[in-house]
């Protein structure tokens, strides 16, 4: 030791390193926050749509993307149903998790949007469910799976006619064989008048298996070079004296006719019946003596007011542009001519009219509309309204929308048209 230096003690500090920080972005919080966000950003905006009313949604729907797009959300909405509940749970639950593995801003946030977007189906589910209860007087179980269809085959497809070299198609669902004549149902497909087909449906099948013929079938179709205003009604009449020369073959009842279709088909519906019952329908084929009375009318969501509907959207004035030629103002007699409350006489029969709350292509307003006219003109009809639910919800699957519309459908056909 050095003279004048001083002995001291060697203390030696063992520091430990700091444990490495865990991954913010880890591979298994990646994935389960993606999953979460985008169940929640679908859940929270088809709910969003379900719950507002559809009124403060017209400035968006002149806009054709964002019409395409609020119609597509609300028809997988739908086509869910009650699994919607079921989606909206898991988004929470893979929410949480992705919290439990590493807690930060982003996952919180993600966890309040999933939460409130099960609360919100929990209220919609429930509101449907009551509705649909007051509709038909049962509480309908949970919905079968999404990815099932509900329709089934025809038994068989024939050509009705042929008019300027086009063969017209339907499809003939048939009941048990019985005693006694069935009554026959004529359905009459949507598509806004220029496009859809005949097909299976969850009614068509069901409807033969409770005693009822039912014949699908195909018209002309409007496009930008033919206006169809004035021959889809004339082909539906050429299918109905097909069914009165045909009603021996196949053992239906042409005394007991009821007529029933969707959207434009909706529209066909009423104005066919109800031309028919007034002695003005004149069929593209057949004898005009051939068209026989209709009994009843069910219309699910039907176009029955162009003129209105023309002003809704964009999608509603290209529909109308297409079938009727032009704008109301170019063909304010066309747009007349195809309203079905013009079309309404003491010999309008029976109708349903059947549409969701929550339509964004025609507004369920303008069908409450017209059943205050068919009270008004004293003409028996009921209006079903079901909460939240947008335009074709029953065309696909058995959800509640499906399942409320057959069992009223059914019961307006067994209450009007009975021998």
């Amino acid at each position: 030791m050095l003279p004048g230096a001083r002995e001291t003690d060697a203390v030696t500090e063992i520091v430990e390193p700091e444990p490495r920080p865990r991954s913010r972005w880890s591979p298994i919080r990646i994935p389960l926050l993606a999953l979460a966000a985008l169940l929640g950003i679908y859940t929270m905006l088809a709910q969003l749509l379900a719950l507002m009313p559809v009124s403060w949604t017209v400035p968006v729907l002149r806009m054709g993307f964002v019409q395409l797009v609020v119609l597509g959300v609300g028809w997988v909405r739908d086509w869910l149903g009650s699994w919607n509940v079921v989606l909206a749970g898991a988004a929470v639950v893979a929410a949480l998790f992705a919290v439990r593995v590493r807690g930060s801003w982003p996952s919180g946030s993600v966890v309040s949007m999933t939460a409130v977007g099960l609360v919100m189906c929990v209220v919609t589910s429930v509101g449907l469910a009551v509705s649909a209860h007051d509709a038909t007087g049962t509480w309908l179980p949970f919905a079968p799976l999404p990815l099932v269809a509900a329709g089934r085959s025809p038994d068989q497809t024939v050509t009705y006619a042929t008019i300027e070299g086009q063969p017209l198609r339907a499809d003939l669902y048939l009941p048990p064989a019985g005693p006694d004549p069935a009554p026959l149902v004529v359905r009459i497909h949507g598509g806004g008048f220029s496009a859809g087909s005949r097909g299976p449906t969850p009614y068509n099948h069901w409807l033969a298996g409770h005693g009822y013929a039912v014949l699908d079938v195909d018209y002309r179709l409007a496009d930008a070079d033919h206006p169809r205003w004035n021959t889809e009604d004339a082909d539906i009449g050429c299918a109905l004296t097909w069914a009165t020369a045909h009603a021996g073959k196949y053992h239906w009842d042409p005394n007991r006719v009821a007529t029933f279709g969707g959207s434009a088909g909706g529209n066909l519906a009423i104005n066919v019946a109800y031309k028919a019952n007034a002695g003005r329908l004149r069929p593209s084929c057949g004898d005009v003596a051939a068209v026989p009375k209709i009994r009843a009318v069910v219309a699910v969501y039907p176009v029955v007011n162009l003129t209105a509907s023309a002003g809704d959207s964009i999608d509603g004035e290209r529909i109308a542009r297409t079938y009727l030629g032009g704008p109301v103002a170019d063909h304010p007699d066309r747009y007349a001519a195809t309203d079905s409350a013009r079309q309404v006489t003491p010999a309008a029969p029976p109708t349903l009219l059947f549409h969701g709350g929550g339509d964004h292509l025609v507004f369920a307003s303008r069908t409450a509309e017209f059943a205050d006219t068919l009270t008004a003109a004293g003409i028996t009809n009921r209006y079903v309204e079901l909460p939240y639910l947008d335009h074709g919800f029953d065309a696909e699957v058995l959800n509640t929308g499906t399942r409320v519309g057959r069992e009223i459908t059914l019961d307006w056909l067994e209450r009007h048209d009975k021998p």
